[in-house]
């Protein structure tokens, strides 16, 4: 084996560690397997004793009203969530989504019934693909809203329940979950769903509290409310794909591996072959051996050319030798372009996200969120062997390129950036470079794309969260508990 191959094999082991928590967050979006049994859920909300709070229809003639949507292709959401979530926020306001098309429908109807709180049961996909659905019903109810930005000032308060895989966006705004497969072991499903129906209870009685005093949220005794930017990925040149709002995005390794994914199972729908164990997890799996690997380490493909420059003058670089020293490197006034040059050359993921989280616990935006209303975007060029022993580091957030002259990992913190993407590698038949690189956003592929934008929209998402508030002033029990 020469030494070339080898170092391609250990970058592909380095993507592998990277893909493996991955593909998890990706999973989420395909549909479930028949006859699942135990399901992890959420087991969050243990500083709120809700669980004794009777239940009712809270929403019948109330002004602030609020509704939930299970989305059962989600990892861990089961059917014995739509009782539950019936006898808290009454059959009306219960929306069980099994495809983008239900999605859709639930929420025209909840743009209809003008709802003031929304509980997403899923994953990040499963938020991401709302939100969307949201945004395009208010413009479709109400023509004076043109823009993307004015339909996200109508969006209403966002309670989530992060039942997926990835729940990075979960981690960020206050409602982490446990999805430890020991739960099915222990036999503790209904230890599980309890502890669901006491984070369901706990935004209820917010959106009672929120019916009583309109301005609760700005009382002691509220909850906190955290506010999330999503950035929108257009496709310039492209009349087929509209602009999406998402959390994260990006061209890779990743990509090429759930363009790979979505090759497995179409074949598998077609030919009737194992469709229901290709389209979940396992086809993922399938995927990353039959496919995605022998192509890195044969031909290479994973690396991709890339030019990207940006169009907001504050955007900024962030120098790992001077420990995270942000440099000013947008366009600037005195320039003739209206954009500036970033990166041109070779990466081997282009990545950005509006949340510091990829997913299945990667921290690979540890910059999104030092700003109100930028993103982060990097680019991992880092040597196969070094990164092969900074996994950790680099799952964790805590990674850093320190060296003189490699630029293994370029970060960049911004609102607006165009890239343009090529293949490394040429076509087998023609013998021509290939054009664009599968594109990716909210763990799904989108296609093969030449170029792409990335923009934040200033106007965030509010989450309204479980998450204990900040201490301003510690009160007497916690000083006895320190002094003993």
């Amino acid at each position: 084996m020469t030494r070339a191959r080898l170092i391609f094999i250990l970058q592909c082991l380095l993507c592998l560690g990277w893909t493996a928590k991955v593909c998890n967050c990706f999973s989420a979006l395909s549909p479930p397997p028949q006859g699942r049994n135990a399901q992890d859920l959420s087991d969050f909300a243990s500083n709120f004793h809700s669980e004794d709070m009777p239940l009712s229809n809270g929403n019948s003639q109330t002004k602030f009203q609020t509704a939930i949507l299970l989305n059962t292709n989600a990892r861990s959401v089961s059917t014995e969530l739509v009782p539950i979530a019936e006898s808290i926020f009454g059959k009306d306001y219960v929306f069980v989504t099994t495809s983008e098309e239900e999605g859709r429908q639930a929420a025209a109807k909840m743009v209809q019934q003008n709802i003031s709180m929304v509980i997403p049961v899923g994953g990040d996909g499963t938020l991401a693909s709302l939100v969307n659905f949201l945004c395009d019903s208010i413009r479709e109810k109400n023509p004076s809203v043109t823009t993307v930005e004015d339909a996200m000032k109508e969006l209403p308060l966002i309670g989530y329940v992060p039942l997926g895989t990835g729940n990075g966006v979960g981690s960020v705004v206050g409602s982490a979950t446990l999805s430890d497969p020991a739960w099915k072991i222990l036999g503790q499903k209904k230890r599980k769903l309890r502890q669901v129906r006491n984070m369901l209870h706990n935004f209820h009685r917010i959106g009672q509290q929120l019916n009583t005093n309109p301005n609760y949220l700005t009382t002691e005794q509220s909850p906190d409310v955290i506010e999330l930017p999503m950035m929108q990925v257009s496709y310039p040149g492209s009349k087929l794909h509209k602009d999406t709002l998402c959390f994260f995005a990006g061209a890779g390794f990743d990509s090429l591996m759930l363009q790979d994914f979505q090759s497995i199972k179409k074949w598998a729908i077609r030919t009737k072959i194992l469709t229901k164990a290709l389209s979940s997890v396992a086809g993922y799996c399938v995927a990353l051996v039959v496919k995605t690997l022998p192509k890195c380490v044969i031909r290479q493909e994973h690396n991709i050319k890339v030019t990207v420059t940006t169009r907001d003058p504050d955007t900024l670089w962030v120098d790992h030798r001077r420990g995270d020293v942000a440099q000013r490197v947008g366009p600037s006034k005195d320039q003739k372009s209206d954009q500036a040059l970033l990166y041109e050359g070779t990466t081997g993921i282009l990545a950005a996200g509006t949340s510091p989280f990829y997913g299945g616990g990667l921290r690979l935006f540890p910059f999104a969120r030092l700003t109100r209303d930028k993103m982060h975007l990097r680019l991992g060029r880092i040597h196969p062997i070094r990164g092969f022993f900074n996994i950790p580091k680099i799952f964790e957030g805590s990674f850093r390129d320190k060296s003189m002259s490699s630029f293994g990992c370029l970060d960049y913190i911004g609102g607006d950036f165009d890239v343009h993407v090529t293949s490394t590698t040429t076509d087998s038949k023609t013998n021509e470079e290939i054009q664009g690189f599968p594109v990716q956003h909210s763990g799904e592929s989108v296609g093969y794309f030449e170029r792409f934008r990335l923009r934040v929209i200033k106007t965030p998402i509010r989450f309204v969260t479980l998450m204990e508030k900040r201490v301003v002033r510690e009160n007497a029990e916690e000083t006895e508990e320190v002094s003993s």
